[in-house]
């Protein structure tokens, strides 16, 4: 049962995302985010879901490789999910840029 404490993406995969994108004070590309799921052993995959549902509920948004905003809701993330996974190639439908939402590069 959810709460309104109960956090909808994870908490720890959201903070490392905030905290490169800070540092890197740019968008996340897939590249950026596979580097990142290498060097902290976790899954694209959850990576990718984290991002998801944050831009799903508006704390991060999905610019596409055209650079155009992207709307994301729960029916396309499930459908990344048809396979059971989600995994590099339904990843690379999301080849673009993460960025938080209200997110202005400071240069």
């Amino acid at each position: 049962m959810l709460t309104e404490q109960t956090p909808l993406w994870d908490e720890a995969i959201a903070n490392m995302l905030v905290e490169e994108q800070q540092m890197l004070d740019a968008p996340l590309n897939l590249q950026k985010l596979q580097a990142l799921a290498e060097s902290h052993a976790i899954r694209l995959g959850d990576i990718i879901e984290t991002l998801f549902l944050m831009a799903i509920y508006g704390d991060w948004r999905f610019i596409d490789a055209e650079g155009k905003s992207k709307e994301l809701d729960e029916q396309a993330l499930q459908s990344m999910y048809a396979t059971g996974r989600i995994d590099k190639e339904n990843s690379d439908a999301f080849e673009g840029d993460w960025i938080p939402a209200g997110y202005y590069p400071r240069s």
